[in-house]
């Protein structure tokens, strides 16, 4: 929630960034990793569950997660959850 004293919202320009992130190949290949092993633990989830994302045996709920995240993890990793039905 944002609160203004005023009718016009402004900010004060210190509080934006000064110069754009630049990502150097360290951080690009740490990222890489952790959504290569993010991808495994789902399919391996998945694999477990044969397919199933949501309810009490699903993939969702060995992971921790909501459905709606694992589905949209799923969509975003480009995994085929059919695949893993059997």
């Amino acid at each position: 929630m944002i609160l203004c004293d005023t009718e016009i919202f402004s900010i004060d320009e210190s509080w934006l960034p000064q110069q754009p992130l630049v990502m150097d190949s360290k951080h690009e290949t740490r990222i890489n990793r952790l959504r290569l092993q993010e991808k495994k633990a789902i399919e391996a989830a998945l694999q477990e569950c044969h397919g199933r994302v949501f309810g009490l045996s699903g993939a969702a709920a060995r992971l921790g997660i909501a459905r709606s995240t694992l589905e949209s993890k799923i969509r975003s990793l480009k995994i085929d959850k059919i695949r893993f039905k059997s």
